[in-house]
Formats: structure tokens, sequence, C-alpha cells
């Protein structure tokens, strides 16, 4: 029960994210400065970073299990039992 409700906290962080950064895209004015990345590079630096974290939590829960991880995990979302 624990892994659906990190995979429906994940999915739903990437939505939004992804949701804000377009918007934020879609209204701002481009600004060219030399030595600063592209949209792009940010973009898939930041999707590449969720996977992995995504990846290595869930194999940290796989393996340990830890009884911390899921209650910080519960608390964040507001799942009170």
């Amino acid at each position: 029960m624990i892994f659906i409700t990190v995979i429906l906290a994940f999915i739903l962080a990437w939505f939004f994210i992804e949701i804000t950064l377009f918007l934020s895209k879609k209204n701002s004015v481009e600004i060219n400065n030399n030595g600063s990345i592209s949209y792009k590079q940010f973009i898939w630096t930041l999707r590449i970073l969720a996977i992995f974290l995504f990846l290595f939590t869930s194999i940290y829960m796989f393996n340990f299990n830890n009884g911390n991880l899921i209650k910080a995990v519960e608390y964040c979302l507001g799942i009170i039992k």
C-alpha cells in the first residue's frame, strides 16, 4: 500500500512541476545570458534527478522497509492512521 502512495505522490508532484515550468516558460521573456544553461537543459536535468530520486527511494523502501521512512511519507502526505 505504501508503494502505491509513494508512486501517486511522485506522479502528482511531477505533474504539478511540469505544469508550473510550462506556464513560467510561456509567461516569461527570454533573456540570453552567456554562461547560463538553457531551458531544455534545465528541464532534462530536473527530470533525470527526479527519476534517480524515485529509483533510489524505491530501492531503499523495497530492500530495507524502514519504519521511519514510511512514517515520514505518511506524515508528508497527511495520512493519519
